[in-house]
């Protein structure tokens, strides 16, 4: 898949592979910090419950990645040290994509109307700082194929668009899919709905 940054310049590319023991998401993100270039590459390994297991950041040519790790149920591991305030949090968020988003969405199943929030472990790769943080999703209903999710963190607030594999088609102002590859789904038995496509047709609801 592929998106394009819509409040600064870049973009990024991510490829999905699965195998017997859950997924591995490898994305590479260009974009502008500062007035400077930077490339940000990452690996995050996903079990069958789309819970976090790993996640791994090189930033510009760095060759030691930093390194996000649930060791324990919950419990999570940040550059080898054990961080006790992320206890509880089941998966990784990192402003910079907007994969991290479709985690909380595919851990449950959701009815119209219902409302669950999540606690995340942030991560902002260029600062390295790590903190945790309570998302909030409402599932609003469908539009167009896609579903629309109410996302709501401190005070902010936007509509996401999510295909129904739940992968970003966009977040306003922020991140637009331009692309993904056929596929033929995540995990054994997963249902797929998507076929190559060029622009996407999400649309917000009015």
């Amino acid at each position: 898949m592929m998106w394009d940054h819509l409040d600064t310049a870049g973009s990024e590319y991510v490829t999905i592979d699965k195998g017997a023991d859950g997924m591995e998401v490898n994305g590479t993100v260009l974009l502008i910090s500062d007035s400077s270039p930077c490339r940000i590459s990452y690996v995050l390994r996903l079990g069958h419950d789309w819970k976090t297991k790993k996640l791994k950041v090189f930033t510009n040519e760095e060759k030691d990645p930093f390194v996000i790790e649930a060791v324990k149920e919950d419990k999570w591991w940040v550059g080898g040290c054990y961080m006790e305030a992320l206890d509880g949090a089941s998966n990784v968020d990192m402003p910079i994509t907007p994969v991290t988003h479709s985690l909380p969405i595919n851990r449950v199943s959701w009815m119209v109307g219902e409302k669950r929030t999540f606690k995340m472990v942030s991560v902002q790769p260029l600062s390295r700082e790590v903190i945790p943080l309570m998302q909030t999703y409402t599932y609003l209903g469908d539009s167009d194929g896609c579903r629309i999710f109410q996302y709501r963190c401190r005070n902010y607030e936007t509509a996401l668009v999510v295909d129904q594999n739940g992968w970003v088609v966009e977040y306003p102002g922020c991140f637009y899919r331009q692309g993904v590859s056929d596929y033929t789904g995540i995990f054994p038995g997963t249902q797929v709905f998507l076929t190559s496509e060029g622009k996407s047709g999400g649309r917000l609801p009015s």
